[in-house]
C-alpha cells in the first residue's frame, strides 16, 4: 500500500483530533529533525475483526513489563499521513503504558529512500535499546542495518517489515497476515453473494483485481481471497475455476475445475503498471462481463480502480442485478464508496494495533526475551459499522 506523507509538524488541530479526550497532548516529530516523542495517552484500542471475521486479537497481552525505562527509535516509511499517525497513536499509547519512550520519524514520501536511510543511521547513532523499522528499500539500508547489528541493537519490523534483511538483524515483525486478510475479504463478500450463487441458472463470475503479481503482501492477499472463496464454494457443493493472471492461477491451493464445467469462474486481472487508471481498465473488463456478480480490489489502488470503473458503468451495489464490490485498505474514495453502499464492504489493516504490537515487541526484545512475528489483525467494515470507534480509528484519508 502506498502511503504518502505531508512535510512538517502536524498542526495542533490535527493532534487534538487524534487524541480527543486524552489528558495529555503529544508532540510529534518532524521528518527532518527527530525529537523524542513523550508518553502519550493511556487509552489503547483493540483492532478487532467484526461480522464474524477471525484474526489475531490485537489487544495488549497484559503481562509485558519493561525491565528498564527504555528508549526506542522508530523509523517509518513516512510520518504525516493519517495512517502513520494511527500507528504512532498506538505506539505512543503503549509506550506510556509500559513506561518507555519512543522517537518516531519518517521521510516525506515512500520514494524518499535516501532520507529514510539517513534517519536510520541517526537512529543507530542514538544507541537506543532497540529500533522499529518499516523499510522502504532493505538493500539501500543494508549498511545501517549492519551497523545496528554490530552495535547489538535489535530491530523489530513493522507494517511491511524489512524484507530480505540480513540473517539475525530483524528479531520479529508486527504486521498484517495478508493471506488471512484476503480470506476475511472473501468471508465478507460471500455473505452478499451466496444466495445468488445458489439460485443461479448458469455459471457466474467473481472478479479479483490485484495491482501486481510480485509483492508479498498483494500476492498473499489475492491468494488468501481466492482460496477462501473456493473453500466456501466447495462447502456449498459448488465448483470453481480460476482464470486470468498466471501467477494466481498456478498458486491456488484449492481444488479447481475446467472453466467450462465450473459453477463459479474466479477471474484474476493484473495491470501492466500500478496505477488507479490501469486497474480501472482491468476492473471495467470484469464489470462488463454479463455473468459477473462480484468483484474484489485487493488494496487501495485496486479498490479505487474498481470504484473509478464504476463511475462510468454504474453497476455496483446490492440491488437486483447489481454487482457486489469489496475493497481493501482505506482512503477517502473507499470510505465514501462504502458509506454510500457503492461498495458492499472492505477490509482495513489495523495501524493502531501495529503500533501497539511493535512497542510490545521492542520492549520484549530489549528485555532479552524471545520474540516472534505477530499478526496485527484486520477488520471487515461496511456502511453499518464504518463510524464505530474500533473501525474508524484505523481508517485514513
Amino acid at each position: 500500500m502506498k502511503k504518502k506523507f505531508l512535510v512538517g509538524l502536524l498542526s495542533a488541530a490535527m493532534v487534538a483530533s487524534m487524541l480527543t479526550g486524552c489528558g495529555k497532548k503529544a508532540e510529534t516529530t518532524s521528518n527532518s529533525t527527530p525529537t523524542k516523542a513523550p508518553a502519550q495517552e493511556t487509552q489503547t484500542q483493540e483492532a478487532q475483526t467484526t461480522e464474524g471475521a477471525a484474526t489475531t486479537d490485537s489487544s495488549s497481552t497484559g503481562d509485558i513489563v519493561a525491565k528498564s525505562a527504555y528508549h526506542f527509535e522508530i523509523v517509518s516509511k513516512g510520518f504525516q499521513s493519517t495512517y502513520w499517525q494511527a500507528v504512532y497513536k498506538g505506539a505512543s499509547a503503549e509506550a506510556e503504558k509500559l513506561g518507555v519512550t519512543i522517537n518516531m520519524v519518517g521521510p516525506n514520501s515512500e520514494s524518499d529512500i535516501a532520507d529514510q536511510v539517513q534517519m536510520l543511521n541517526s537512529a543507530v547513532n542514538a544507541k537506543p535499546a532497540a529500533i522499529g523499522l518499516a523499510s522502504l528499500d532493505t538493500k539501500a539500508a543494508l549498511d545501517a542495518i549492519t551497523a545496528a547489528q554490530s552495535a547489538n541493537i535489535p530491530i523489530i519490523g513493522f507494517d511491511s517489515g524489512v524484507p530480505a534483511a540480513p540473517e539475525g538483524a530483524v528479531f520479529a515483525n508486527a504486521s498484517t497476515d495478508n493471506y488471512k486478510a484476503g480470506a476475511v475479504a472473501a468471508d465478507g463478500m460471500y455473505d452478499g453473494i451466496k444466495d445468488r450463487i445458489a439460485s443461479a441458472a448458469g455459471p457466474v463470475r467473481i472478479g479479483v483485481v490485484n495491482q501486481d503479481a510480485t509483492s508479498e503482501s498483494i500476492c498473499n492477499r489475492g491468494l488468501g481471497f481466492i482460496d477462501e472463496m473456493i473453500t466456501k464454494l466447495s462447502a456449498d457443493g459448488k465448483t470453481a475455476a480460476v482464470v486470468g493472471n498466471d501467477y494466481y492461477v498456478q498458486n491456488v491451493k484449492g481444488t479447481v475445475v475446467d472453466e467450462k464445467s465450473a459453477n463459479v469462474i474466479i477471474e484474476v486481472r493484473v495491470p501492466s503498471q500500478t496505477t488507479t487508471e490501469l486497474t480501472a481498465i482491468e476492473a471495467s473488463t470484469i464489470l462488463n462481463e454479463k455473468d459477473t456478480i462480484a468483484i474484489f480490489g485487493s488494496n487501495q489502488t485496486a479498490a479505487e480502480g474498481v470504484v473509478t470503473a464504476n463511475d462510468n458503468l454504474n453497476v455496483l451495489g446490492t440491488g437486483e442485478g447489481q454487482i457486489i464490490g469489496v475493497g481493501f485498505d482505506s482512503g477517502s474514495v473507499l470510505k465514501a464508496a462504502v458509506t454510500s453502499g457503492t461498495l458492499y464492504g472492505a477490509v482495513t489493516q489495523a495501524p493502531v494495533s501495529i503500533g501497539q504490537k511493535m512497542v510490545d515487541l521492542l520492549v520484549q526484545v530489549a528485555n532479552g526475551e524471545t520474540v516472534a512475528d505477530v499478526d496485527t489483525g484486520c477488520q471487515w467494515y461496511n456502511k453499518d459499522n464504518i463510524t464505530s470507534e474500533e473501525i474508524s480509528q484505523n481508517l485514513y484519508d
